[in-house]
């Protein structure tokens, strides 16, 4: 028989332990777990001076219904002619992939971590993920991109292998069909700053 003693703190763990067993929640979550992919960034316009409005196509590009798998072609657009970025949606298929080089206590992360870059912001800031959590605007700029290139002694950050990223980009031609074209350096206008 249990006394009303042990009875108390015998109920109170009982029910600190149902919810968990009912949610599939773990008192330690697993910080090696990944996003699941792809991951998409609406309206987004990934770089440093990054700007919707008039541009002009650059190269032969064709002009498609959506973004997404099912979409199918409803115009070409030529160099020359003039459109209207409207917005944007980046696809991170694969993100990058960056060995942590040294400790660095400010962010939590140790030699040998490993980080996940997905969206680029402009200006080194980019959406990153690391120890089981995003860090959206992050600033990156410890990251060094490749092996060999700006990086002597003191690198923290490595990029070991390059993801795959796609930016498709909603416009409107000049004929007024709306639709999405997949960005491979096919527009200019495209940065406020050039």
């Amino acid at each position: 028989m249990i006394t009303i003693r042990f009875a108390i703190p015998l109920l109170l763990a009982l029910l600190t332990v149902a919810p968990l067993a009912q949610t599939g929640a773990s008192a330690n979550p697993d910080l090696t777990a990944e996003p699941d992919l792809p991951v998409i960034d609406y309206n987004a316009c990934p770089f440093e001076g990054c700007t919707f409005g008039k541009w002009k196509v650059t190269k032969n590009s064709r002009v498609y219904s959506s973004w997404r798998k099912d979409r199918v072609e409803i115009a070409r657009i030529k160099p020359g002619e003039k459109v209207t970025g409207i917005t944007g949606v980046h696809i991170t298929r694969k993100p990058d992939r960056i060995l942590v080089s040294q400790d660095m206590p400010d962010l939590g992360l140790k030699r040998g971590d490993l980080i996940l870059r997905y969206m680029y912001l402009g200006e080194g800031f980019a959406n990153i993920w690391f120890n089981g959590a995003w860090h959206k605007g992050e600033d990156c700029t410890f990251i060094t991109e490749k092996r060999g290139q700006g990086c002597l002694r003191d690198c923290q950050a490595i990029v070991t292998e390059e993801g795959r990223k796609d930016w498709w980009v909603k416009i409107k031609t000049s004929d007024g069909k709306t639709g999405w074209v997949l960005v491979e350096q096919n527009f200019e206008g495209m940065d406020a700053f050039a």
